[in-house]
């Protein structure tokens, strides 16, 4: 959802940020942050979906999988992590804003 008063993303931007959903879930969690030139995390990414669909046992692979892919997503559109997203802002802190 977008911030109120931030405009909204562009057809191309939408396009763009359909194409790395679909790469973090289905080729790798990490492609988004590997595609913006933020190689080391995307690695990290990718280490985790690996061990997460392979060392988790039973339906808790895909899921594992699922779950660092979305994350991965989160922070490559938004800045925050998935959990982040779900939590009220604290009133202390700064709104993280995308690099």
């Amino acid at each position: 959802m977008a911030e109120p008063g931030s405009t909204p993303p562009s057809i191309g931007e939408q396009i763009f940020n359909g194409v790395k959903i679909v790469a973090d879930l289905v080729i790798v969690p990490g492609a988004s942050q590997i595609v913006e030139g933020r190689v080391g995390s995307g690695v990290l990414y990718a280490a985790g979906g690996f061990a997460a669909r392979y060392l988790l046992p039973g339906m808790l692979g895909p899921v594992g999988w699922i779950a660092v892919a979305l994350d991965s997503y989160s922070v490559s559109v938004s800045g925050r992590h998935l959990w982040e997203t779900a939590m009220p802002p604290r009133l202390d802190q700064e709104p993280a804003r995308p690099e």
